[in-house]
């Protein structure tokens, strides 16, 4: 047996979806493109998909695109407009999105010429609002990427209020967000959002991965990654795997169904974890502000690498992570820590807890007491 508490990175397929994809991957194959009786059911069964997720996601069920995951949602999403538009062009992002963002718009500019930005961020980690503003005052974006919840702090960006910005200064500005971490656990609407497009993974929710969504206004348009046969109204074009839209549907299903159940549950997790190093009386510092997703901690143990941390309990069967799967390759470095100006003492400290309703107070308290003997054994100064 293991303690997963690492589910930032990626969740175990939820019980009712694997059911429910094993059932459509045997029964369901045919391609929905197809003209015969099978493809027809199965165009049939990715619409309830799209009409499944426009309720919970609250958009348009022609506005969602089903992809391979958030990595390639972001890709299409700033390639698309960039290649749509003019070299030149300026987009702007923060200093916290996750790599996917960061790699794609440095492409952009190294291969296609196009003036990109980074906005600084708080010390809370949210994204500078009066750097936004200034920005927007004196210059015209063509596009703007701002993450809903970081996914190594948790810390939330309020959408609504960066639209307002838009609105007021730059209205012809597109409005991107990465939602992985924020689409199921916190409440959330497409609609009221303001944003044009925003980009969602299965397997951070429970569904398998390669499966994920890109939602995108109805007339907006995105010059495609992919050519071929057309589908999904040529803007990515590949045939549609109906098992995992269907799988993707469902989890998210059952996270909107569940959300105010899980986010007490995962509130009062952390709370109590907190609560039990604090009864320990282990020298940290928390990362993460206040009021970020309870979903994601970030913190410091004072005196003991995270890397240390991380390795010592895995030998346990316990997992954590020192930050974003995608950036573990350098130990004791973290983009996001050092853009919200923590020190690096602090950061090479710094380890990623994530809490789940999978998660019983008794793990939590478990991961405490086992931090607490590691600690005591490795910890320095």
């Amino acid at each position: 047996m293991h303690y997963d508490f690492d589910t930032t990175a990626t969740s175990p397929v939820l019980p009712e979806v694997l059911a429910s994809y094993a059932r459509h991957l045997e029964e369901d194959g045919n391609n929905p493109a197809s003209m015969h009786g099978g493809g027809i059911r199965a165009l049939a069964l990715l619409g309830q998909a799209k009409t499944s997720i426009a309720k919970d996601l609250d958009c348009a069920p022609d506005e969602i695109y089903f992809t391979q995951g958030g990595t390639e949602s972001i890709n299409h999403a700033l390639k698309g407009v960039a290649w749509g538009g003019k070299r030149g062009s300026l987009f702007v992002t923060s200093t916290g999105e996750h790599d996917a963002v960061r790699a794609s718009l440095s492409f952009l500019k190294e291969q296609w010429d196009q003036d990109v930005r980074a906005l600084p961020l708080l010390k809370t980690g949210s994204v500078d609002m009066e750097a936004l503003e200034t920005l927007l005052s004196a210059e015209a974006p063509r596009l703007l990427s701002i993450m809903g919840v970081s996914n190594e702090t948790g810390a939330i960006n309020d959408l609504k209020a960066i639209q307002s910005l838009l609105k007021k200064y730059a209205p012809r500005c597109l409005f991107h967000s990465d939602i992985v971490q924020a689409a199921g656990k916190l409440p959330l609407s497409f609609k009221q959002s303001g944003l044009d497009m925003a980009s969602v993974s299965g397997h951070k929710l429970g569904a398998p991965k390669g499966t994920g969504l890109l939602l995108k206004k109805k007339n907006l348009r995105l010059v495609p990654l992919l050519h071929g046969g057309g589908q999904q109204d040529g803007v990515r074009s590949g045939t549609v795997d109906v098992p995992g839209a269907l799988a993707i549907a469902l989890a998210i299903r059952l996270h909107v169904e569940r959300l105010d159940e899980n986010l007490a549950h995962v509130t009062a997790l952390k709370k109590r974890f907190l609560k039990a190093i604090h009864e320990h009386g282990l020298p940290h510092e928390c990362l993460s502000p206040e009021d970020a997703s309870p979903y994601v901690l970030s913190i410091a143990f004072l005196g003991l690498r995270g890397e240390t941390l991380m390795h010592a309990l895995s030998a346990e069967s316990i997992y954590i992570s020192t930050g974003a799967a995608c950036g573990s390759r350098h130990a004791g470095e973290n983009h996001v820590l050092a853009a919200m100006g923590i020190e690096k003492p602090l950061i090479e400290s710094a380890v990623r807890i994530s809490f789940s309703s999978a998660r019983s107070e008794q793990d939590v308290l478990w991961l405490a007491d086992t931090i607490n003997r590691i600690y005591r054994r490795y910890a320095t100064g």
